[in-house]
């Protein structure tokens, strides 16, 4: 399912932190990040940095707060998750129906 983050430009690991940030409008510290996704503090520096970036995020003197667009992936993400598997159910309902219908 991570295959699906590449048309969004993001890693899965950098949606975590986008995601554990979702609910915190003041931001999180990097280790409050690094103890709440098991990561050292080194590598949440290094996700921010590259959400920075992306304009995803802010640093603000060690705490990291999500931008607009951060959250607004962040929605687009989730939309698109919850949305495919209902679109692969219906198109193979669909086949299903085209088989059976042959059949008789």
């Amino acid at each position: 399912m991570d295959s699906d983050l590449k048309s969004f430009n993001i890693t899965a690991n950098e949606l975590e932190i986008l995601i554990e940030l979702e609910h915190h409008k003041h931001g999180k510290t990097y280790e409050k990040l690094a103890r709440e996704l098991h990561v050292t503090k080194d590598k949440v520096e290094e996700l921010v940095k590259n959400l920075v970036a992306k304009d995803l995020v802010t640093d603000d003197n060690g705490t990291v707060i999500s931008t607009e667009s951060g959250k607004e992936l962040c929605k687009k993400v989730e939309k698109h998750r919850v949305e495919t598997p209902i679109k692969l159910l219906l198109k193979c309902l669909a086949k299903m129906r085209l088989w059976v219908w042959l059949m008789f």
